[in-house]
């Protein structure tokens, strides 16, 4: 379960070209994402950054969660509304059309595990077997 979401409709990118932006953010500590998407060329990425501050002001209303303790659990993009025009003259007087497409994306937020509580399951699950190769097992050639 997520801490905290926030969603963007009818964002006038097309899926596509706003996906590339969020694969670099995805998994990401909040900070880290603020830094990537600053820095970031494309165009969805001001509007992506917008979204993640509004996520985690989201996280300071419900909870007492800091931006240091957050990272980018899950992040996608939807296709939304196509509005169609036929404004584009084609050969022989004919016209195509043109698609203005929009998307929807959604960000939701959770807390990051402390590192400490994160080796330890990682020990307690080594010393039981799982999760171990052939080799390590003593199995493999």
């Amino acid at each position: 379960m997520s801490v905290a979401h926030a969603h963007l409709n009818d964002l006038r990118h097309s899926v596509r070209k706003v996906r590339v932006v969020l694969d670099l953010v995805r998994g990401k500590r909040v900070e880290e994402a603020y830094r990537i998407l600053a820095f970031t060329r494309r165009r969805p990425a001001e509007e992506m950054l917008k979204l993640l501050r509004s996520a985690v002001a989201n996280a300071g209303q419900k909870g007492d969660h800091r931006a240091e303790s957050l990272y980018v659990s899950r992040i996608w993009a939807d296709g939304g509304m196509i509005v169609q025009r036929n404004l584009e003259p084609k050969a022989m007087s004919r016209h195509g059309i043109q698609k203005k497409r929009s998307c929807h994306v959604t960000v939701e937020l959770d807390v990051k595990m402390p590192a400490e509580a994160h080796s330890g399951k990682a020990r307690a699950e080594s010393g039981s077997g799982a999760g171990r190769t052939a080799v390590e097992a003593g199995k493999g050639a």
